[in-house]
């Protein structure tokens, strides 16, 4: 419904209901916290991906010096002295078994960069469905 007033010598127009709606504006990813969390944890799994062929070997190195230490400890804790370079008893692990592996950092960014992709998502549709239920809340 529109109504025309005349002020002064000028027409004005005043309007009872907008013509159309106003639309509910969605917030960007970007504007997420949940989003930055989500985009780092992916970087921290594509990084650790790249780098745990050089991690096992480094580690497995450590390792290996950590195992002669303890038999070194363990011969002279028995009192058994052995020439330098004698073999011992205690056999060297598998080359894929280590002490410390990378899985559990992998899985751990894995899940965080899931978590946070849920909780941006449900952050960017919770204003979407605030202003519908007002919406439905307003209407007659």
């Amino acid at each position: 419904m529109v109504f025309i007033a005349r002020q002064s010598g000028a027409i004005l127009a005043i309007m009872s209901e907008p013509q159309h709606k106003p639309r509910v504006q969605r917030r960007a990813w970007a504007e997420s916290p949940w989003f930055w969390v989500m985009i780092f944890s992916a970087a921290g799994v594509l990084l650790l991906l790249a780098f745990s062929a050089k991690y096992a070997a480094r580690q497995r190195r450590l390792e290996m010096q950590y195992y002669a230490r303890q038999e070194i400890t363990r011969r002279q804790v028995e009192g058994t002295a052995q020439p330098a370079g004698a073999e011992g008893e205690a056999k060297p692990p598998l080359p894929g078994e280590l002490i410390i592996p990378i899985w559990p950092l992998v899985s751990l960014f894995t899940a965080g960069g899931a978590i946070a992709a849920a909780m941006a998502w449900r952050a960017t549709r919770r204003p979407l469905a605030a202003a519908v239920e007002r919406e439905k809340g307003a209407e007659p």
